[in-house]
């Protein structure tokens, strides 16, 4: 958190070293509120991993139709795919697929993988989105046409603060929290999720819930 606070601080006390412009100051004043959103962000994120830890977060599990959270999650993300000038696909069934779940926590995990793949995803590029049911299983893939992540940080990509680049994370505000809440939500419903890499592949992530019995 000390980065953004002292954006934050040093932004003000810049700007009040002397009188400057209404424009001036509304840049500051742009810069600022970023910066505290990062900071609300992170601090949201953290409350939520340390009620995990505390067991003191339980999930709702009810009969849920997981097109309709992944079609809402899908329709925020077009948008900001839009704005990065991004090509956004996705092929969701009409026929209901029905898991264990809950509408806000499925929607808040694809969120998670699709604000990923639209931040990490270079202008020009492409995500796709595919569910179907294969094996007693509602299966999800997010695939994004970013330049991949090497093998060696693969298999790190759900672990709490950690950022196989973390350049362009600053750049982006990621928080290095959000795939560890995603992979928490997921494994909640008794699910998983995983990612696959590769040189010229880009990145895929695939979540797998089981089905809900009739």
């Amino acid at each position: 958190m000390r980065t953004p606070a002292s954006v934050i601080r040093t932004s003000a006390e810049i700007t009040l070293r002397r009188p400057r412009s209404a424009d001036e100051y509304q840049k500051v004043l742009s810069q600022i509120l970023r910066e505290a959103e990062k900071v609300s962000q992170l601090i949201e994120q953290l409350l939520v991993l340390e009620r995990v830890n505390a067991g003191s977060v339980t999930l709702p599990m009810i009969r849920t139709d997981v097109t309709k959270p992944l079609e809402s999650a899908c329709q925020q993300a077009n948008l900001l795919a839009e704005a990065k000038q991004l090509t956004f696909r996705a092929s969701v069934p009409e026929q209901p697929i029905w898991v264990q779940g809950d509408d806000s926590s499925l929607e808040r995990l694809f969120l998670i993988l699709l604000d990923n793949a639209v931040k990490y995803t270079p202008s020009g590029g492409r995500i796709q989105v595919h569910l179907w049911s294969e094996d007693g299983f509602a299966v999800a893939d997010i695939r994004e046409t970013r330049i991949g992540i090497a093998a060696d940080d693969l298999p790190h990509v759900f672990d709490r603060f950690y950022r196989a680049d973390r350049a362009r994370s600053r750049e982006s505000g990621g928080t290095g929290l959000g795939l560890a809440i995603g992979r928490w939500i997921a494994e909640a419903y008794k699910g998983e999720i995983r990612a696959e890499s590769g040189p010229s592949k880009g990145l895929l992530f695939q979540v797998r819930l089981p089905l809900s019995a009739d």
